[in-house]
């Protein structure tokens, strides 16, 4: 079949090619509008508990939870300087009368919104508006407050979101301008001649053109997350380029195989060609494994990653054959360093030579290299999942420089404060069975606030029912018997914002981190409590995080089984074996975990956070090991895959163990080297985002593609292939006479 389509593309080549510019042409307009429609965020879903009781928390409690902060600060003027108020009085007079805004809290409402250490105070306007509207909204409010002769600072949900979309289109935007460069001078130094270096990067990157202006349509009706744009355009970079590079060295060596042109294509297009088609299915099995989780940063990955790599696969398939096929020999035009392919395809050298050395000596090869892999791993043990905050943005964006203003001066994010609500009762009962004064109802939240009191923990609740540790029931009764007399401030305000009919507020505050896996215990323990009446809801970001972990790694185990399984199966039935699948699965599931261990190592504990210009998050955000998997296991089964392809092929015609390893290594680790490292480069690019998310993607799968291919493919796996010996091609009779006949890549 490949080979027809090939036929068909070489007669039709100036067709095929024509196809392609005007593909190419019609999606370049939309390629810089990628980002369009695409959502900040995507690390939660409508469904989990925590979003539920926020919606609680905004119907029954009148609450909101999205702010727009604001931080004003004078060189000289204190915070209750009435200068200093006046300005800040001035600045956001009239946002009340938005109907988008349904308060401003000054620190002249406050006191604590002024900083003990600086001139510096903070208001906060709270929004009616979910957070993709509010980023609209943003505009109107950053226009409406003018500072005067203070100077302003503006952050929050809004303008954080806002800046991590504009981030990461700048991380693209870098990314792609390093990594284009370097891959080709990569090409460079594999084909030596100009014409077949750029090749590989023209047509892959027209792959990921289409690729990415596919996405931009498909975001206008499924909801993706704005981080799935980098990782989606790093995969398409890399593969596109694999893809192409694949297929334009077999075409060179069927040219010096003494070929013609045409046949030369032919020839790539059914040895090649295959490899890259199974490559991409192999690619794909993880990738869509993403598409099964509701959390739409995932999601959108899978299914962006599955727009990429189907347009680097169309174009890897048609548009370079049908280049080839009209540039015959001129593909060897304009050499600029002597072809390093060449010289290794004909003599053998490094790859034939280092074959023999390990199968002189297996086991001494095997144990400190396994030995190595596992000490790479071993950090891994301590990962500790969480979510982003605004550290992940760089400190020279204003809403990150806010977050540090409000953290540093208020404390903000450095305690978790759990938000609860208790409600009781439906809004049209009668009135003396949801107020939350009624004797029996005081009863109850007096209960839940001594239980949460006592979890493992809790430094303090705020409640109606928290004023005084020395209070019991008959006091707060007796305070609440006329609770509009109430002269104490303290008191005064938590009645005003924690009561309505029918609902508590409680505010549970911590020590803990909102990150800490401690915090999400205490969470788990804070729904653990069933009142007698009525329901417990829990809101807040640590809530959201307990969500996020609770519902992608419930899941994640089953993926990777069943990921496993299917690769396992599938390559069964390429190479007859039960051993060699076992093997190539092992040795993925290690170079991952290996790549897990340089995240928590870097990325966890700060290690090289200066080198890399990033602030250490003391935990790993939960969709990485997630991506990480999704990626890199389909990759470095390519590897494998391209390497026991080869030695399958010897050892059926030669039946010698030993020496088809060595004659698999020779063939296969040029090819394997070469599109790795242009993976390599693509993803070490990406090392200079701004985003720390993308950052520590491309360093995870750097890592994990350069240990794969050094330590695992040309140490440990022929290492184990020698000592497995004929064993590598053991398969049962019975299952073999079962299990359908699959054509191997040639």
């Amino acid at each position: 079949m490949l080979t027809a389509i090939g036929a068909l593309v070489v007669r039709r080549k100036y067709i095929v090619l024509a196809t392609w510019a005007v593909i190419i042409l019609a999606a370049l307009p939309f390629f810089p509008r990628a980002d369009e429609f695409l959502k900040p965020g995507g690390f939660s879903n409508e469904s989990f508990p925590s979003v539920k009781a926020r919606k609680v928390l905004q119907e029954r409690l009148e609450l909101t939870t999205l702010t727009v902060d604001f931080v004003f600060s004078h060189p000289e003027w204190s915070p209750f300087d009435p200068r200093f108020s006046n300005a800040v009085d001035e600045a956001v007079e009239g946002l009340v009368d938005y109907d988008e805004i349904s308060y401003v809290v000054t620190h002249l409402d406050d006191p604590q919104r002024a900083s003990a250490t600086s001139n510096t105070a903070h208001v906060s306007a709270g929004l009616t508006l979910e957070l993709d509207e509010s980023l609209d909204f943003l505009e109107t409010i950053t226009n409406h407050v003018d500072p005067g002769p203070l100077d302003l600072i503006i952050t929050g949900g809004p303008a954080l979101y806002r800046d991590i979309s504009l981030a990461s289109e700048r991380d693209l935007r870098r990314g792609e301008t390093v990594a284009f460069p370097i891959a080709i001078l990569a090409l460079l130094l594999v084909f030596g001649t100009l014409i077949a270096a750029i090749l590989p990067a023209a047509v892959g990157g027209g792959g990921v053109l289409v690729g990415v202006a596919i996405v931009f349509f498909m975001s206008q009706g499924i909801d993706m997350s704005v981080f799935a744009l980098n990782i989606v355009s790093l995969l398409g970079i890399g593969i596109g380029i694999d893809y192409s590079l694949f297929y334009t060295s077999r075409f060179q060596e069927e040219l010096r195989n003494g070929k013609s042109v045409d046949d030369a294509v032919l020839g790539a297009h059914s040895h090649a060609g295959q490899a890259i088609l199974f490559s991409a299915v192999t690619s794909l099995i993880g990738l869509l494994s993403l598409i099964t989780f509701d959390v739409m940063m995932l999601r959108s990955v899978g299914i962006g990653a599955v727009a990429v790599i189907f347009a680097a696969l169309l174009a890897a398939l048609t548009l370079m054959p049908a280049i080839l096929a009209t540039l015959g020999e001129r593909v060897n035009r304009f050499r600029i360093v002597p072809s390093w392919g060449r010289s290794s395809s004909e003599n053998g050298g490094f790859w034939v030579s280092l074959s023999h050395w390990v199968m002189k000596r297996p086991w001494l090869v095997l144990i400190p290299t396994s030995t190595v892999l596992i000490l790479l791993a071993v950090p891994a043990l301590s990962m500790r999942l969480g979510t982003v905050d605004a550290t992940i943005l760089p400190d020279s964006l204003e809403s990150r420089q806010g977050f540090d203003v409000l953290r540093e001066e208020f404390g903000f994010a450095l305690q978790t404060v759990i938000p609860v609500a208790y409600t009781f009762g439906e809004l049209d009962d009668e009135p003396e069975l949801i107020s939350p004064f009624s004797e029996q109802n005081l009863d109850r939240a007096y209960d839940i606030g001594r239980e949460l009191e006592r979890l493992d923990g809790v430094s303090r609740v705020s409640s109606i029912v928290n004023l005084d540790p020395t209070f019991g029931r008959d006091q707060y009764e007796l305070l609440y018997t006329h609770p509009e007399s109430i002269t104490d401030v303290a008191a005064s305000r938590i009645v005003e914002e924690s009561v309505r009919p029918g609902a508590i507020l409680f505010l549970v505050h911590s020590d803990f981190h909102p990150f800490w896996p401690e915090t999400r215990q205490l969470v788990a323990d804070i729904r653990a409590l069933i009142p007698p009446e009525g329901e417990l809801h829990v809101s807040g970001g640590a809530s959201e995080i307990t969500d996020i972990v609770n519902t992608l790694y419930g899941k994640f185990p089953y993926i990777v089984a069943a990921v496993l399984i299917i690769t396992y199966l599938s390559l069964m039935l390429l190479f007859r074996s039960v051993i060699l699948p076992l093997k190539a699965v092992a040795l993925n599931v290690l170079s991952i975990l290996a790549s897990y261990g340089a995240l928590v190592f870097v990325f966890q504990q700060g290690h090289f956070s200066g080198i890399l210009n990033f602030e250490a998050m003391g935990v790993i955000e939960a969709t990485l090991p997630i991506l990480l998997f999704a990626i890199i296991f389909g990759l470095s089964m390519d590897y494998e895959i391209f390497l026991l392809s080869r030695v399958a092929e010897a050892y059926d015609r030669t039946g010698d163990n030993e020496a088809s390893v060595a004659e698999g290594l020779q063939r296969s680790g040029l090819i394997i080297t070469s599109a790795a490292s242009i993976l390599i480069v693509v993803a070490a690019s990406f090392i200079l985002a701004d985003v720390v998310v993308v950052k520590a993607i491309g360093l995870g799968l750097a890592i994990a593609v350069f240990v794969d291919v050094t330590l695992v493919r040309a140490l440990v796996a022929p290492a184990i292939m020698r000592i497995a010996g004929p064993w590598n091609w053991w398969l049962p009779a019975w299952l073999d006479r079962i299990l359908p006949e699959v054509k191997r890549v040639d």
